[in-house]
């Protein structure tokens, strides 16, 4: 099916002797990717690009208006091995790859020419998502092996946030999916947590149980991170979220996340906790879920020794290992077996109800609430 020109984003013509202008601030710096103070901004050749400039892109320069099957959203399609097999296998679905690298971007439109319902996007997929992509309008979204972010003070670029889950809830369509993939344990534990507090938003572990660790050009992969994590042994995670109906009830708890009954406080739902040790939040609290088989337990997650995130740390048989100076923790006590006698990690109670996690936040006093 043939489809109009995109329209190009408007830019100056640089004066002679003073080279390329520089690329748009809508284009997100993305890591190890091209930042956008060094990306060169000019139309693709055959057009398969689109590179964002400093206004949304319209949605109708980038699928056809006509285009009669169900349209998918891949963001981070890195060198497009998952876009090139799914264009390749389902011709009566349109594809829209949004890759915050420029480069990045021309590579996958490389890796697909010839076909004609796959199309690449330069955008900061935040931005695109939210104002570029018509609400209802999406079948299915996929993110494979985002960018963790793991220092505290990189948190704020991470996809997955609350804005982000109200965003993916209104362009779905009604019993559209998410799909989601990452190999940081850690991250994904952060993942569920925020997708699992969006009211319209299910996880589907009926379906991810059928499509296994990959089906591929349909779920969760190929990916050349998936490639590579496979042959280094490491572990994958995935979910996959289906919206609802909007006014559709999510669980017989009340709406909010706490019961605070003797200081039971909700959790997590146990289905966004992984095997290991995972990150959730509940109010000011940040709390490091460790699941071993069936048994679970919760530190708050701050060593007492300097503070770091005990969720980023290991966990070897009965003892949480800090990430930052290794000392060790009970996770069943909070008692430190490096240095026996000093200040123990601070342990909750936890339980589990209609598959609801609760734990028992004791009320903090003094120096305790600082810790």
């Amino acid at each position: 099916m043939k489809r109009a020109e995109p329209s190009e984003p408007d830019r100056e013509q640089p004066a002679e002797g003073q080279g390329p202008r520089r690329a748009p601030t809508r284009v997100h710096p993305s890591g190890r990717l091209t930042f956008r103070s060094s990306v060169r901004v000019e139309a693709s050749p055959d057009h398969r690009v689109v590179v964002a400039g400093d206004e949304s892109l319209p949605w109708q320069d980038i699928v056809p208006a006509a285009w009669p099957g169900p349209i998918e959203l891949e963001i981070g399609c890195g060198k497009g091995a998952f876009l090139a097999a799914a264009a390749t296998s389902r011709p009566e679905t349109y594809f829209v790859g949004c890759e915050a690298g420029v480069e990045y971007a021309r590579y996958c439109a490389d890796r697909v020419q010839g076909l004609e319902n796959v199309w690449l996007v330069a955008d900061d997929a935040r931005l695109f998502l939210a104002d570029s992509v018509p609400d209802r309008s999406l079948a299915r979204i996929h993110v494979y092996h985002p960018d963790p972010w793991p220092k505290r003070r990189h948190r704020k670029r991470r996809l997955f946030d609350a804005a982000f889950a109200r965003d993916v809830a209104r362009k779905l369509t009604l019993d559209g999916q998410l799909l989601v993939g990452t190999d940081n344990t850690r991250y994904f534990g952060e993942i569920l947590a925020v997708l699992g507090a969006e009211a319209t938003l299910r996880r589907d572990l009926e379906r991810e149980a059928s499509y296994g660790d990959e089906v591929p050009g349909l779920a969760f992969g190929p990916t050349n991170f998936a490639q590579k994590y496979v042959h280094e042994g490491r572990e994958r995670h995935r979910a996959i979220y289906r919206l609802t109906e909007r006014d559709a009830p999510r669980r017989t708890q009340s709406a909010t996340n706490t019961d605070t009954r003797d200081g039971w406080q909700r959790l997590c739902s146990i289905d966004e906790v992984p095997a290991g040790l995972s990150r959730h939040v509940v109010g000011d609290l940040e709390v490091c879920v460790v699941r071993d088989g069936d048994s679970l337990h919760a530190l708050r997650d701050s060593c007492p020794h300097r503070g770091a995130e005990l969720s980023a740390g290991l966990l070897e048989g009965a003892e949480l290992v800090c990430p930052r100076h290794g000392w060790r923790y009970s996770v069943t006590s909070g008692e430190c077996s490096t240095l026996p006698g000093s200040a123990p990690a601070l342990c909750f109670a936890v339980r589990v109800e209609d598959r609801d996690v609760f734990v028992q936040v004791p009320p903090f006093r003094g120096s305790e609430a600082q810790r």
